[in-house]
């Protein structure tokens, strides 16, 4: 970035040099995956109370349009349908996961290109194009801002992801630099979340905001609107008023451009567990003793390690309903010992509170790693590992380490097969088998859709 550029204008050329023609096979892979996996939690979260409640509340404020609203075959304004699908993408918290973000990059973008790109007939390519701009987007504002931003207890998913719900509608919208960076600037203004209602419905309320917030400022940009270019590093702007200008490092926002985008990053990946990222490492931990044979019988007690930065949100020894168990540690690592891999069916109804679960829980405790020199490496270098201890009856101590990975990506993706059984464990509430089978295959061709028009008739719920 040059002396005389502001933040979200420099943000906003560089966005504008990705063309599909220049994305790499790998790069638009790991796109057409996240799709997939977000189309798939979003007609899962279709179904969750808190869209029930949105519409119920909204129904009368909801006007008739070109957009899919998830759960139905009912069209709406694309503002409206971004806003409800949004919300229904990150209700299960079973969505992807992106390091530089500190959240979930795809539930802030495929709500966005979709409604839009159905209202206006957007290809497939374009589509695609857009989810790439708007992951680059918001991955360069997380370079900035965090690790201070997550930890002040922002949501980052929101409050960074409306930067790339921005970018992807000015993408589909064919803005030019100049109005990108006023959708970029404008989208500071806009920006909110914060992670005391984690557990909450008001968590996925955070991200249907998000993606209503970020399509509107790129589509007031692309009708002339105006904002201050400089609206991020200014000394009353987004920076200063989110982190303190001492805590943001604007000399990341294009630190290493044009060695790879950041869809391609080694740590972004798709949840294997439908709950908080979080709790993931201390799940595989666990899973890793259960596979050596450990029965929940013989347990006397369990303790969890990981990073610091795992607890405030997640460290819940005592879930008091199926939300709350989505950010228990200590529930989602109990289950895993019980039944294996934690299902949508652990975190439904009143799994939480089984006798066999009670049981395990009082018996579980945790820890952060130590700030010693032997649990440095834990603390700076992998942010999302875990170790579990487990005593047992007769005297037995068993130990299991699960090394830094954030979800399945990078060295370890899912494949197609185990991408299709999360895609049709989460869509199959909804869909039949049938439809199922077809929109996964249309969606792993994206690319080659004349409009996304017909793509998405896939995924109407039939009568």
């Amino acid at each position: 970035m040059t002396t005389n550029q502001t933040v979200a204008s420099a943000l906003a050329e560089h966005l504008n040099t990705i063309h599909i023609g220049d994305i790499s096979t790998k790069a638009k892979q790991i796109a057409i995956n996240g799709i997939i996996d977000t189309v798939g939690v979003t007609l899962l979260g279709a179904t969750e109370p808190v869209t029930a409640v949105i519409q119920k509340s909204l129904i009368g404020d909801v006007t008739q349009g070109n957009a899919l609203v998830f759960g139905g075959n009912r069209r709406a304004g694309v503002l409206e349908a971004a806003f409800f699908n949004g919300t229904a993408a990150h209700a299960a918290d079973y969505d992807d996961m992106a390091h530089a973000m500190g959240g979930h990059p795809s539930v802030t973008l495929v709500p966005v290109i979709l409604a839009l790109g159905e209202s206006l007939g957007s290809t497939g390519a374009e589509v695609l194009e857009a989810y790439v701009v708007g992951f680059e987007a918001e991955c360069r504002i997380g370079h900035v801002v965090n690790p201070d931003h997550y930890e002040r207890g922002w949501h980052p998913t929101s409050t960074i992801g409306v930067f790339g719900a921005a970018a992807a509608a000015a993408r589909l919208l064919k803005l030019d630099t100049k109005a990108t960076t006023t959708a970029l600037a404008i989208s500071g203004s806009l920006a909110s979340g914060i992670k005391a209602n984690f557990g909450t419905m008001t968590k996925p309320l955070h991200v249907g905001q998000c993606v209503r917030n970020g399509l509107m400022a790129a589509q007031l940009a692309a009708g002339g609107f105006t904002a201050n270019p400089a609206a991020l590093e200014h000394k009353q702007g987004y920076f200063q008023t989110y982190d303190g200008l001492a805590n943001v490092h604007i000399e990341r926002l294009l630190l290493g451009a044009g060695e790879g985008l950041e869809v391609e990053q080694e740590s972004v990946g798709l949840k294997q567990f439908p709950c908080c990222g979080s709790t993931h490492p201390a799940i595989r931990g666990m899973l890793a003793l259960r596979q050596d044979g450990l029965k929940a019988a013989e347990v006397e007690s369990i303790e969890i390690m990981t990073n610091r930065r795992r607890l405030p949100h997640t460290n819940n020894p005592r879930p008091t309903s199926a939300l709350s168990a989505k950010f228990s540690i200590q529930y989602s690592t109990v289950r895993a010992l019980l039944d294996g891999a934690p299902r949508l069916r652990h975190f439904e109804g009143n799994s939480y509170a089984e006798a066999a679960v009670s049981d395990l829980l009082s018996r579980t405790s945790i820890a952060a790693y130590s700030p010693t020199a032997d649990a440095a490496q834990h603390e700076e270098g992998n942010e999302m590992a875990a170790d579990i201890t487990v005593l047992t009856k007769d005297g037995r101590t068993l130990t299991s380490h699960a090394r830094h990975q954030l979800g399945r990506g990078g060295e370890d993706p899912m494949s197609v097969d185990e991408l299709f059984e999360k895609y049709s464990d989460c869509a199959g509430r909804l869909l039949s088998d049938a439809q199922v089978q077809a929109s996964f295959r249309a969606l792993r061709q994206l690319e080659g859709y004349a409009t996304v028009v017909e793509l998405i008739k896939l995924l109407e719920v039939r009568p």
